[in-house]
């Protein structure tokens, strides 16, 4: 093509079009040029002028030569080699003329030739010398009919003289005025052609033009040549489209098939090239389809997304590596939870059994009940940190079930009893008798969890005076309730300037002599923050030093109505007693089958021990029992495994999971596997009899 092809919305006049607009103004030109200069030519040889003969033939010849023959984007004679010739050939005849005649007026023709030789350029310039050039054309013919010596010659050697006047001024404003027309579209075209020809070769997206029928190529811009690194040699435009993607298309690119069958008019996807040097590059294209001249093109414009895509996959992988270290964070997590808890239920449990024990001196009883309380406080921080783990990895969401407020509060309570009574600090509890009929859904060991830890945080930081639980309803509709909870205290309070601060991880806001004696890790108060947020509340603050703190937070609730428990818990008679129940401990640590072993054989409840899975299974195919104790990790065949073979025998067997991980959503997890509950390590004995209770069934089986 001689001009390259832009799409339908930045095309502009051609120079194709401005090219037909001189070519009929030359044809013109010529035309009138050739009439006048064959009659001056006549008139000069019969006056017997023949070299302004000569001259007028040889400088018609040189502008039909420029015009007609030579392409205006290529000419072949300059404008200032045509502007130097004219220009001696007006020399010329101005003194042959001038001097044989008497007259210097005979220099008309040749100013006639110079104006025609100056319509075919755009240049503006040009244009310029020819207003120029009119001007004193029209300043000699007034000065020249002034100051000639002899001014009646032009009306008496020859009419031809009058003529020759009349015709050049009239051929002037004839071609002046052809020129004022031609010269804005001539400047539009070239200025419009000019810009998109800029933005179509420097264009960052390459552009490949074919005519939709035939598929033949017909145009391409600088970046395709750089995009398929093109050598000088290859010539696109010889090629058709299938051709093109043929040699250049990837195997295993993106949308292969749909280009290499036909390219929607208007589409957009993604491809994989490989280019000259079998580089691979990716992609993406976009089709759009415009007419020109009756023509239907297509446009490809191919954009490199090779580093977006690089960068994606950076991405993926770097996706991938966290959620792969998100993973082994919570095997970690799940593994320091059980191997930190255990030796605790070792030091627990035995803390407990030498408690127990009749005629225990007063000295070692303190001992063991520090050695006990400082386990306590150990265990306490272990649950604090995995918990914090847990919610800074975003791992922790809601395990909603039905249950009451109500009585969630009331257990809360009853727990905390004999630490305010020990500290003899009093404890108050509000609540709305609305919430006594009312069920929602929603996790309570999470709602339990903050409620406790505002209460240990309020009866540690309160020396003297009391601790008040408010649960208040704020509004109830049919379908939803919202409570504000409200736990305040007489306590020593927090600094205005830290009440900011407190919500953060490991932060201790008051002095580091305060800090010591309290204790603490400073996590209670950010787990509760993120685990009120979880809940769509915010927990906030109010509080003045020595005068007591004010922590508060409400949350609305999906009411519902009374659910079944997950785990079908029996109930317990009064006087329940498992003397002679006969349970199967399956654990692998030796101390927690000591521990546990101790403890049940006080109670006089007949024990049997396996390892592992396997060696469980083993056993219960020749013995029955009220009731199985089973770890979730052990070597060979752990819980989980071991007890879906039970299942499929064995439903009605309780069996409790005795393990050390705290699991998320834990409830629904043991239930699905077939467990009846669970006991977690370290365990506290009264509540592993009572677990004992609710679940076995109330008869002794004796040894087979």
């Amino acid at each position: 093509m001689k001009e390259p092809i832009t799409p339908i919305d930045q095309q502009a006049p051609t120079p194709k079009t401005s090219t037909n607009e001189f070519v009929n103004t030359n044809v013109l030109s010529i035309a009138l040029l050739a009439i006048f200069a064959l009659g001056d030519i006549g008139f000069s040889i019969y006056n017997g002028l023949s070299a302004s003969a000569g001259l007028v033939a040889v400088t018609l010849a040189l502008q039909v030569f420029s015009k007609l023959l030579v392409n205006s984007n290529n000419q072949f004679l300059s404008p200032t080699t045509v502007f130097i010739l004219t220009a001696a050939a007006i020399l010329a005849m101005v003194i042959v003329d001038g001097f044989a005649l008497g007259s210097f007026l005979y220099f008309f023709p040749a100013l006639v030739i110079y104006l025609v030789s100056t319509i075919d350029t755009n240049d503006e310039k040009r244009y310029r010398n020819l207003k120029a050039i009119s001007l004193t054309f029209a300043v000699a013919v007034v000065a020249g009919y002034f100051l000639l010596p002899n001014q009646k010659i032009l009306l008496t050697t020859n009419y031809l003289p009058i003529f020759r006047f009349f015709a050049v001024v009239v051929l002037t404003v004839l071609l002046s005025k052809k020129l004022v027309a031609v010269k804005p579209a001539v400047q539009r075209a070239s200025g419009l052609s000019a810009y998109s020809e800029a933005i179509f070769q420097n264009s960052l997206d390459g552009y490949l033009v074919f005519d939709q029928e035939t598929k033949e190529v017909k145009d391409h811009n600088q970046r395709i040549s750089g995009l398929f690194a093109l050598p000088s040699e290859v010539d696109l435009k010889k090629l058709f489209m299938t051709q093109v993607l043929m040699r250049y298309l990837a195997e295993d690119s993106a949308n292969k098939e749909l280009l290499m069958d036909m390219i929607p008019d208007n589409w957009h996807g993604e491809a994989t090239f490989i280019n000259h040097r079998k580089e691979k590059f990716y992609s993406y294209i976009k089709s759009v389809v415009y007419q020109k001249e009756g023509n239907n093109y297509q446009v490809l414009s191919i954009r490199d997304i090779s580093t977006i895509k690089a960068s994606d996959e950076k991405l993926k992988e770097y996706k991938e590596s966290v959620e792969k270290a998100g993973r082994a964070k919570a095997r970690f997590l799940s593994s320091m939870s059980h191997e930190l808890r255990t030796p605790l239920n070792g030091i627990i449990g035995t803390s407990n059994l030498i408690k127990i024990e009749a005629d225990l001196p007063e000295s070692i009883q303190k001992h063991v009940d520090v050695l006990l309380y400082s386990s306590e406080h150990m265990l306490g921080i272990i649950n604090d940190i995995l918990d914090f783990s847990k919610i800074d990895a975003g791992k922790l969401e809601l395990n909603k079930q039905s249950f009451s407020i109500d009585k969630c509060t009331d257990n809360i309570i009853a727990s905390f009893e004999s630490q305010f009574k020990n500290k003899n600090i009093r404890l108050v509890f509000e609540k709305s008798p609305e919430l006594k009929a009312t069920h929602v859904l929603s996790d309570e060991t999470k709602l339990s969890q903050v409620i406790t830890n505002l209460l240990s945080n309020a009866l540690k930081f309160t020396l003297v005076g009391s601790v008040t639980l408010s649960v208040k309803t704020t509004a109830l509709t049919k379908n939803k309730i919202s409570i504000l909870f409200e736990i305040s205290d007489t306590g020593i309070g927090i600094p205005k300037e830290k009440q900011k601060e407190i919500f953060q991880g490991f932060s201790q806001v008051h002095a580091a002599e305060l800090s010591r004696r309290f204790g603490g890790t400073g996590l209670g108060l950010t787990i509760s923050e993120k685990l009120v947020t979880i809940f769509g509340g915010e927990l906030k603050v109010e509080s003045e030093l020595e005068k007591g703190s004010r922590f508060y937070f409400t949350i609305a609730f999906d009411t519902t109505a009374p659910a079944a428990p997950i785990f079908n818990i029996p109930v317990a008679e009064d006087n329940a007693d498992i003397r002679g129940i006969k349970i199967l401990v399956v654990e692998d640590n030796e101390i927690n089958v000591t521990i546990l072993k101790s403890f049940l054989k006080k109670w006089e409840v007949q024990v049997m021990e396996a390892g592992n899975g396997v060696h469980a299974l083993e056993i219960l195919k020749y013995h029955r029992f009220d009731l199985i104790l089973m770890d979730l990790e052990m070597p060979e065949m752990d819980g989980y495994a071991a007890i879906k073979i039970i299942r499929q025998t064995d439903t009605a067997t309780p069996i409790l999971a005795f393990t050390a991980s705290l699991l998320e959503n834990m409830d629904n997890i043991l239930s699905e596997a077939g467990f009846n509950g669970y006991v977690l390590k370290p365990f506290r004995p009264a509540a592993l009899k009572a677990k004992i209770e609710l679940y076995a069934p109330h008869r002794k089986i004796l040894y087979a």
